[in-house]
């Protein structure tokens, strides 16, 4: 996973781990070599459907090693995972890649006879890899004028504190239950940070007034990249500009760590506050390709 650079949590250990924990779905994982060496990674989720038939998710992925591939590189690995899945083997394979929505992008799963059926998922990336100065400099004004408001408040920021996962699981999924939020819950997130075999590590960021926590942010590092996974504010943190404080914090102690890449998560039209937010980092806006059978 680290040296596939830029990678997201969906194609990591511990998340094909979530999957399978008490979900009916088995996990498979996959190198792929050639003449020149290892070229790339692939995990897979797979479910009886219908009896005979076997339901095949292959989420973000493949993951490249090394220099981003041309389509011309990617063809024949794409072309031997489409001939591992065929419907014709009672084996669909619904697949969502890694790759840029863009017309070479869609050119290279037609050549595969593979065509789209949903439209591509949009996240936010954010590059760790400049410097502290840099990375506040990218801020959008409002964000910076939030991050100064919670400075000048007297907030200060708890990183790792042994109660902070479970005490920000159990209000966010108060908070997703109460409002049916389309977000993981908590058993499964609990999953992937405990997942045997190389959990996805956590880190919490909370952000605390005179010892009181008033809201927190939840990191998932999974090789060189890490994701924004979920965050909860109450009414006072709100007030407070707590919410802006935590996640600046924790990235910057995911940097710290040697994180490169920070996944923000999905960018959705029906929440563009939180697509503001989000972007507000000064993050590069990415849409996938979207899902192709």
């Amino acid at each position: 996973m680290a040296r596939a650079g830029r990678s997201p949590l969906e194609q990591s250990w511990a998340y094909g781990e979530a999957v399978a924990r008490g979900r009916g779905w088995t996990t498979g994982r996959f190198l792929a070599r050639d003449g020149q060496g290892e070229r790339a990674l692939l995990q897979v989720s797979l479910r009886k459907v219908l009896g005979a038939a076997t339901l095949v998710r292959l989420v973000r992925g493949p993951l490249w090693l090394g220099p981003a591939p041309s389509p011309d590189e990617l063809l024949p690995l794409c072309a031997a995972i489409r001939d591992s899945y065929r419907p014709r083997r009672l084996r669909p394979l619904l697949w969502t890649p890694e790759l840029p929505e863009a017309p070479a992008s869609d050119a290279l799963f037609r050549r595969l006879g593979l065509r789209p059926m949903v439209t591509g998922y949009s996240t936010a990336w954010l590059d760790l890899r400049r410097s502290e100065s840099a990375l506040r400099a990218g801020l959008h004004g409002k964000w910076r004028n939030s991050l100064k408001a919670a400075e000048g408040a007297g907030l200060d920021v708890a990183l790792g504190e042994p109660d902070a996962l479970d005490w920000l699981l159990e209000r966010h999924e108060r908070q997703r239950r109460r409002r049916r939020l389309v977000a993981r819950d908590r058993e499964f997130v609990k999953a992937m940070a405990s997942a045997d075999g190389g959990g996805a590590a956590p880190c919490v960021a909370r952000a605390r007034l005179d010892g009181r926590p008033l809201a927190a942010a939840l990191f998932l590092r999974h090789g060189a990249s890490a994701t924004y996974e979920l965050a909860w504010s109450g009414p006072e943190g709100r007030r407070y500009e707590a919410q802006s404080l935590a996640l600046w914090r924790g990235l910057l102690e995911l940097k710290r760590q040697g994180v490169a890449w920070l996944d923000l998560g999905g960018l959705t039209p029906d929440a563009p506050g939180l697509a503001r937010f989000k972007l507000g980092l000064g993050a590069e806006p990415v849409t996938l390709a979207g899902t192709y059978l």
